[in-house]
């Protein structure tokens, strides 16, 4: 019986010791000391009491995105990547997480918002997991707007018709992120989606910047500045605190910085969707750009189960509340957008007004489906624009050359990755 028992008690030893042999790494591109900092902490308190797993989180720059590459193709990788989780996954690198883990993965997702679920989608293929949402978000200085009787204008038709009042009063409104000055493609691909067009079609190897509702849409962006007399660049939000301006589009946060960073405007202003377009079909669509980082587990890790649990449990609704609010309080001012639904509303600090109007600003957004080097292709969008703006070239003639630029890239690569897309057919075909 004595033996028994000291066996039993070997074994739970044993189990104790292994499980805390195991630690994660885990690159974070995009992140800051602080969010590494934060989110280690979390997980030291409450994922490895419970798992006995240790977890490392590495914050890596955006531009650090080829350390990832190499890591992966000299077979060194952490257990956890984030990047281009579906690029990586058709090379044959990355674990397909709904084939691996099934209904687990299914019910995962369904927590989070389509949006940006949807651009992981690659013929039938799930190589990663969200774990943060971009978003461009708009915001409104009610009380100039009121005193000139204006609402908060839910089309762009109603901002054309605003703009001529406020530049009469040395006022002004527009795009800051998205604006000629500052990543123009995404000013530029809210308007094509509103339309209901894309950069690129979903079999990733295609440009739709030549379809009508792409066109039409680009037509419009470029007729802002060239039109309408939009401003084409912004000091930032320090003419949003002043009132020249009285609507800002920015990233989501603009929100976060205007409640620490501008008390003297409180009750002044409101978070709202950025004017949307009426389509053919009556429906009014306010949408913009959004996307997320992912995480995405290599091929070469053995420890793939305690990767997908760290996963699982990161993306939880409680923990991504826990994260989010803790960054607030150590980084004043900062806000991630969670990618769980349930986390939005229950973050503390954070308006309920503003939660409302970020998770409709998500669900009317699109996010660019996937393209091999996409970086090299928005590029074409970029020089459209430029020159649209600055040459005074046809907009209608500049999409469909950028188009025309973009399929000649991405029939190149077709071919370059003729190998994996067969080999993700096959697989397909065997489901």
């Amino acid at each position: 019986m004595k033996n028994k028992m000291w066996l039993g008690v070997l074994l739970i030893l044993l189990f104790s010791f292994s499980s805390a042999a195991v630690k994660l790494e885990v690159w974070c591109i995009g992140w800051g000391n602080e969010m590494a900092q934060v989110a280690e902490s979390i997980a030291a308190r409450e994922f490895t009491p419970k798992t006995g797993i240790e977890v490392d989180i590495v914050p890596l720059s955006w531009g650090d995105g080829d350390k990832v590459f190499l890591s992966i193709i000299s077979n060194d990788a952490p257990e956890i990547i984030t990047g281009s989780v579906v690029e990586l996954g058709i090379r044959g690198s990355l674990l397909d997480l709904k084939k691996t883990f099934g209904k687990e993965f299914d019910e995962l997702e369904a927590q989070l918002f389509p949006a940006i679920t949807k651009q992981l989608h690659f013929s039938g293929t799930r190589f990663g997991v969200p774990q943060n949402v971009s978003v461009m978000n708009a915001c409104y200085r009610t009380d100039i707007l009121a005193e000139m009787g204006f609402e908060i204008p839910n089309l762009w038709t109603d901002v054309y018709k605003l703009l001529p009042k406020l530049q009469a009063k040395g006022k002004d409104a527009g795009f800051c992120y998205g604006s000629p000055s500052s990543n123009s493609i995404w000013g530029a691909y809210t308007l094509i989606t509103q339309h209901g067009g894309n950069f690129f079609k979903p079999d990733g190897f295609t440009s739709a910047m030549d379809s009508p509702e792409s066109i039409r849409g680009f037509k419009e962006y470029i007729e802002l500045y060239t039109k309408h007399n939009m401003p084409k660049a912004s000091a930032g939000m320090t003419q949003f605190r002043t009132g020249e301006w009285v609507m800002f589009i920015e990233g989501y946060w603009t929100y976060s910085s205007l409640l620490i960073g501008a008390p003297e405007i409180k009750g002044k202003w409101e978070p709202g969707l950025i004017p949307g377009i009426k389509r053919d079909n009556g429906v009014i669509n306010h949408g913009t750009f959004t996307g997320a980082t992912s995480f995405g587990i290599p091929k070469t890790t053995k420890n793939y189960k305690q990767a997908w649990e760290f996963i699982k449990w990161f993306c939880s609704a409680p923990i991504q509340q826990k994260y989010v609010e803790e960054l607030m309080a150590k980084v004043p001012g900062s806000l991630q957008v969670p990618t769980s639904k349930e986390a939005l509303y229950k973050i503390k600090g954070l308006p309920e007004n503003i939660a409302k109007t970020i998770h409709a600003q998500i669900d009317e957004s699109v996010a660019i489906p996937y393209a091999p080097t996409s970086g090299v292709l928005y590029r074409f969008v970029e020089f459209a624009v430029q020159g649209c703006i600055q040459q005074d070239k046809n907009p209608e003639a500049e999409a469909r050359n950028a188009a025309a630029e973009m399929n000649k890239e991405m029939s190149r690569r077709k071919i370059e990755y003729k190998r994996y897309l067969d080999q993700l057919a096959k697989e397909k075909a065997k489901k």
